[in-house]
């Protein structure tokens, strides 16, 4: 499950079990007063998992908080979940304390640039007017990475953690591709169908979505999307370069 707590977003994965009703109300009573913690807080991300080990009758709960420049994780293991959930929320709660009275200023200030970046992008008029859109209607691929410049650290982090949690894409990066060449293929399929992509959700949230489909296609056809990457990269840091047309390897569903 996934959901948005004011600025908070929330992922939810249960395993071995499906969570009573009541949990769930209990559950959404100590995610609101975390995103209440989190109000002044840019691009927090919350993801809690729940695995039930029916030999001990266990319940483990995991909550891992990504902040700007850091992820807070706790574990608590309980006969009952109600009780391992709590315990994880309040240790949560002094690590976020403590994060706060010494937070990544630079990292806050990155995701702070993000914000400005996607507000000026939804204000643009019918959003086809800002500098993203303008050039892709150029057809200028260099102009268009500049205008998402301030998304790379980001989305490079983003593409390393779904790497992670791929046994083949972490068995073959450095081999058949580098983190490199997946965050530009994501650039590149962004560049491609960006009069396409959803207007009501978040720059970042849209780029997100492309990671996975991106990977895919880079390990389908690595030897076609490495090169593609590296003309993409030559073009970039061209200047007096022409602008050229750059495909996308691949169309989202």
């Amino acid at each position: 499950m996934q959901a948005s707590i004011g600025k908070l977003q929330v992922e939810v994965t249960t395993v071995g079990f499906e969570m009573p009703r009541d949990e769930w109300a209990r559950l959404q009573s100590s995610l609101a007063a975390a995103g209440e913690s989190l109000d002044d807080i840019a691009n927090a991300f919350l993801r809690i998992r729940v695995t039930h080990h029916p030999r001990s009758q266990k319940y483990h709960a995991e909550l891992k908080l990504q902040v700007p420049g850091k992820s807070l994780f706790t574990g608590e293991e309980d006969a009952y979940l109600d009780c391992a959930l709590m315990r994880c929320f309040k240790k949560l709660a002094r690590k976020l304390e403590a994060y706060k009275e010494h937070p990544d200023l630079d990292a806050n200030a990155a995701a702070e640039r993000r914000n400005e970046l996607e507000e000026n992008i939804f204000a643009a008029e019918a959003g086809d007017m800002g500098p993203i859109a303008e050039a892709v209607a150029a057809g200028d691929y260099r102009a268009f990475r500049s205008a998402l410049a301030n998304y790379e650290e980001w989305l490079r982090k983003r593409v390393g953690r779904l790497i992670e949690r791929d046994a083949d894409a972490q068995a073959r990066l450095g081999k058949d591709f580098r983190i490199g060449d997946a965050v530009e293929e994501v650039y590149l399929n962004a560049f491609e169908h960006f009069t396409r992509r959803p207007t009501d959700v978040a720059v970042s949230e849209w780029l997100e979505e492309l990671i996975q489909p991106s990977l895919r296609a880079l390990m389908q056809h690595p030897e076609e999307e490495v090169a593609a990457a590296s003309l993409a990269r030559t073009l970039r840091a061209a200047p007096g370069q022409e602008p050229a047309e750059i495909a996308a390897p691949f169309a989202p569903g």
